[in-house]
């Protein structure tokens, strides 16, 4: 017979492991997918969808994204110390379609400017970059 105890922390440890989840568990039902990489190298290798974006930088590691399954929107977190790669200071013409990597899909805290990379748009995190991408008309992905 288990105490009371021990059942409120079964309980909390199925709900702790339930929301570490939870965003991954939703993933189909908001149309989208996530994947995560240790480098840049996994992340080549196992891109979902169109190609690794090319600005991910050479020491790039905890690479998340998550985009939607049509890969019209995609974010991109990566954590790194070298600046991207093959980017141009520009202004920004878009928002995050999601904000699991930053919390800043309503654009709080966005510059006013950020680095064009490609079709990316990618701003400086505390610990690397977040980059997105949002198309300008049906159907178009970040390779085409």
């Amino acid at each position: 017979m288990r105490t009371t105890p021990a059942l409120a922390l079964a309980a909390a440890t199925a709900a702790m492991l339930l929301l570490a989840g939870c965003a991954s568990l939703m993933d189909p039902l908001q149309d989208v997918h996530t994947e995560a990489f240790v480098d840049r190298d996994a992340a080549a290798d196992g891109w979902v969808g169109v190609p690794m974006p090319a600005w991910i930088p050479e020491d790039a590691t905890e690479i998340r994204t998550t985009a939607t399954n049509d890969e019209t929107n995609a974010v991109v977190a990566v954590t790194s110390d070298e600046q991207p790669i093959g980017c141009e200071p520009a202004p920004r013409v878009s928002l995050p379609f999601d904000g699991r990597y930053g919390g800043i899909d309503d654009g709080d805290g966005l510059p006013d400017e950020v680095l064009h990379c490609g079709p990316y748009e990618v701003v400086a995190t505390e610990d690397g970059w977040l980059g997105w991408f949002t198309a300008t008309q049906a159907g178009q992905t970040p390779d085409g």
